[in-house]
């Protein structure tokens, strides 16, 4: 109980020296690694409170000043006041791991008014994250770290804190200019739900796990060695059309491979038994981005032009349904597991015969929260006022970020679908991990493991989608997700045992690099 109350209270005096130091003394044996986290974790959370109470306690000793009541009621305070809360997150969280900027953020936070319950939330998701990594790194590395912090505190601290207070109160006023009363208030009610959280927000709470699992099992980079088969084992840059023609071609979707420049003509499209319309995509994805269904020769021509990427040409099925199976099966096992299904949902409106498209995505209750895609894939109907009842699909990619809602699929677990979906798996050697997305007509059938096509397999970074179930609970979603790292980390481990070779991290430094490059470009033509 001494050391940890003593680790605990040495955060109020230095967050990071009390880190590294409690890292130091659990490397030596001295003190437990655990307790280490816990009480500085604590005491971190307590300290980001207190700023958060003092700024709360200045905005009511200022409310007794005239003049600095009407500032904080200005407009422009207010709408400063309006994109932090919006921006509430972000703020909060990047602050606690920019050097300099807690102390403004933090009590700029209570100093505005914004809500004690958010800031303790977001702060303590900062610290679980932040705590557990300084600690980690001290534990391996605390006396090259501790050194840094021998030379006395300088003037240059408080003018990086003066600098932060400028450039976010710049950088809000900025935002707010930008920012419609209707986005605003969407925004506001975006943020509880967990399907709409941005990705970097979702995984916080895991990054503490996967370092746990890091440690247990050789490090990060056993992860590439789940997948053996597919480049990298699936994190970045690997090909969809070199991992679907390891496939049992009767159950995919047909496709061909088009290079950059290389001349398609219409009469060798339909000689490969091809009809329109077809699947047009990237032969290394990106979340769904540059995906077209094209509907004739012509189109295509028009697209290919623009495109200096490898492209797959890809047959569509018309579905209706389409799901996502996530696939596992351990080296030494004889059997995989389906581990989940997700059931991709396409978005629908049913018309009123008086309102837009665009005004219809705005009023319904879900569609309203990825507006801005919507009407970038209807911009040629966004004015169109169909009949009443009318079901107008506005969305046709199994991806959430397009619009696609996500729903466990569970129900669709059956032994015939999974002892087929384990047969296709054998037929890839080196391949272990990973999920599925496949489109079928009849659901007993596809229960009974027939008549679907696959159109994708993705590897190491692929997602447990139903994971993004709005009726899903936090602990749900999570369990779902942390089950999911541990499993990848475990076979990539087992894997390593029979030979495997985990890449280097030049080699995943250089493969990320190339990736976001790519992805940027993909971007910049698709949108």
């Amino acid at each position: 109980m001494f050391v940890f109350v003593s680790l605990f209270l040495g955060t109020f005096v230095s967050e990071d020296l009390t880190c590294i130091t409690g890292g130091i003394l659990a490397e030596k044996g001295q003190v437990n690694l655990l307790l280490v986290i816990s009480a500085c974790t604590l005491g971190i959370f307590i300290s980001d409170l207190w700023l958060f109470i003092m700024g709360k306690f200045f905005l009511n000793l200022s409310k007794n000043w005239e003049r600095f009541s009407k500032i904080l009621n200005s407009h422009l305070v207010l709408k400063i006041k309006n994109q932090v809360e919006s921006n509430f997150g972000k703020l909060v969280l990047l602050s606690r791991f920019t050097p300099g900027t807690r102390l403004p953020v933090y009590f700029l936070s209570g100093t505005l008014g914004t809500s004690f319950v958010h800031f303790s939330l977001y702060s303590f998701i900062a610290c679980s994250i932040w705590t557990p990594v300084l600690v980690v790194l001290s534990y391996f590395y605390g006396k090259a770290i501790l050194q840094k912090f021998n030379d006395p505190y300088s003037y240059s601290a408080i003018v990086f804190t003066a600098v932060s207070f400028f450039i976010i109160f710049s950088l809000i006023a900025k935002l707010s200019q930008n920012q419609t009363r209707r986005e605003i208030w969407i925004k506001l009610q975006k943020i509880p739900k967990l399907e709409f959280w941005p990705i970097w927000i979702f995984y916080i709470p895991v990054i503490p796990y996967i370092a746990l699992l890091m440690l247990r099992y050789k490090g990060f980079l056993t992860i590439t060695c789940s997948n053996p088969g597919i480049e990298n084992g699936g994190m970045a840059g690997e090909s969809k059309s070199k991992i679907l023609t390891q496939l049992p071609q009767e159950w995919i979707a047909r496709f061909i491979l088009i290079e950059p420049g290389s001349k398609v003509t219409e009469e060798a499209i339909l000689l490969d038994g091809f009809q329109f319309p077809l699947i047009l995509k990237p032969d290394v994805g990106e979340r769904g981005a540059f995906v077209q269904k094209v509907q004739n020769y012509q189109e295509l021509i028009s697209i290919l032009a623009n495109v200096n990427v490898p492209t797959i040409l890809q047959e569509f099925h018309p579905g209706p349904f389409e799901i996502g199976v996530f696939y596992y099966r351990y080296p030494r096992s004889a059997k995989g597991s389906i581990f989940s299904i997700t059931n991709k949902i396409f978005p629908e409106l049913i018309c009123d015969g008086k309102s837009t498209i665009e005004e219809l995505i705005y009023q319904h209750p879900r569609y309203k929260f990825q507006a801005t895609t919507f009407i970038e894939n209807n911009l040629l109907q966004l004015n169109e006022i169909p009949p009443t009842g009318e079901i107008r699909r506005i969305g046709i990619l199994g991806n959430h970020i397009q619009g696609c809602l996500f729903k466990d699929g569970s129900h669709l677990i059956t032994r015939e679908l999974e002892e087929r979906i384990d047969e296709i798996s054998k037929h890839f050697t080196g391949f272990n991990f990973g999920r599925y997305d496949l489109r079928y007509t009849n659901e007993d059938e596809l229960k009974l493991g027939t008549n679907f096509q696959i159109i994708e397999l993705n590897g190491a970074m692929s997602e447990s989608t139903n994971l993004y179930d709005p009726d899903f609970t936090i602990f749900q979603a999570y369990s779902y997700l942390f089950a999911q790292w541990k499993h990848l980390f475990q076979i990539g481990y087992e894997n390593r045992k029979l030979g495997a070779v985990p890449i280097t991290y030049w080699e995943l430094y250089n493969t990320l690099k190339r990736h976001f490059q790519y992805k940027e470009e993909l971007l910049k033509k698709a949108g």
